[in-house]
């Protein structure tokens, strides 16, 4: 009786410290400063770096009707905290057509990088199930914030100011 009882609070113990570390790695999503080049538009190799600035990813399609409704509003934002803050559009080309995605970029003055993630690398590590999905890390490439689907303009000004202070 008192093997048994020795066993399930060792048992118990160990399922804890597995649960805590499974949550931690979950929530501590990090990343190195470079991670994997994508190609930009013109075919370029872009590296991504978080260490001088906070990070934001836009994943979206040219297709999708609420990455159109939010364009204007992130490129209004991005054109404000464009000094302070790291912003990569991250689209899923083997979701969309490139000639799409260069009429996107075209007519919504897109300022800040467009990357194609052409093996989903990114968006399966970062991507959630709907677009457009706005991911700010920290300088350490630690995910601070998640905004997915279509969102008033206040609220991605608001997370944009957030992590430029949060940053500072």
């Amino acid at each position: 009786m008192y093997r048994k009882t020795i066993a399930s609070i060792i048992s118990i113990i160990i399922l804890g410290i597995v649960a805590v570390t499974v949550f931690n790695n979950f929530n501590n999503r990090q990343i190195e400063y470079v991670t994997t080049s994508l190609k930009d538009l013109g075919g370029n190799e872009e590296s991504i770096i978080f260490k001088d600035k906070p990070t934001a990813f836009l994943f979206f399609t040219s297709w999708c009707p609420y990455c159109n409704e939010d364009a204007p509003k992130v490129v209004s934002v991005y054109e404000k905290y464009k000094d302070k803050i790291n912003l990569y559009g991250i689209n899923l080309i083997n979701r969309d057509e490139r000639s799409g995605v260069d009429k996107y970029v075209v007519k919504y003055k897109i300022g800040y990088p467009v990357l194609l993630d052409e093996d989903n690398k990114l968006y399966k590590k970062y991507g959630s199930p709907g677009f457009p999905t706005l991911v700010f890390f920290d300088k350490n490439g630690k995910e601070t914030k998640r905004i997915v689907g279509s969102t008033n303009q206040n609220i991605i000004d608001a997370q944009f100011r957030k992590a430029v202070i949060n940053f500072e």
